[in-house]
């Protein structure tokens, strides 16, 4: 009796683990039919201690989500780093944060309003020029501007909110 209890709490604990974690990997699957473009990006500056002429700088890109799927999706809340591949290196941007998570509806739209704070050790405007410049110059030649995103997703699951290390490249389409 103990022995059929004990397996059955085995069989019945393992298909529920098995559930939750197949349910971010079927999300996963979903984010990537979504279409994310780039809508506005909202500028904060803020008064900075150390050079009270060059302020701190926030940038809020809203992003908008087109889930052309037949299930809902959920942009999970994160906290990454993001940096610039490039062929001399790589070019630290800053933190890429989504403070609120989203869920997006099927065959339906939702707009997302991420974080990005830049690396602000000396002045961000000639970081931000170089930037640009180099985003520029791979547009020109039909290249692609390649991304590394590291840090944690926070994915909700029936353990609670699970921290999920996430690392990758990623490879954004330039326009001429």
């Amino acid at each position: 009796m103990v022995r059929r209890l004990f397996l059955l709490f085995i069989i019945l604990s393992s298909f529920v683990f098995t559930h939750c974690l197949s349910e971010p990997k079927k999300n996963l699957e979903s984010l990537k039919a979504c279409q994310f473009d780039l809508v506005d990006v909202r500028i904060d500056l803020k008064p900075n201690p150390n050079f009270p002429l060059f302020p701190l700088v926030d940038l809020y890109p809203q992003v908008s989500v087109v889930n052309p799927n037949n299930t809902k999706v959920s942009i999970y809340q994160f906290d990454l780093e993001i940096e610039l591949v490039t062929a001399g290196g790589k070019e630290y941007i800053g933190k890429l944060q989504n403070e609120t998570p989203l869920e997006v509806e099927p065959n339906a739209k939702g707009l997302v309003v991420l974080k990005l704070v830049p690396e602000q050790k000396q002045s961000i405007l000639p970081k931000l020029l170089m930037l640009a410049k180099q985003l520029s110059e791979a547009a020109k030649r039909g290249e692609d501007a390649e991304f590394e995103i590291y840090g944690t997703v926070q994915v909700d699951s029936a353990f609670g909110k699970l921290p999920i290390p996430v690392r990758e490249i990623s490879r954004i389409k330039l326009k001429k």
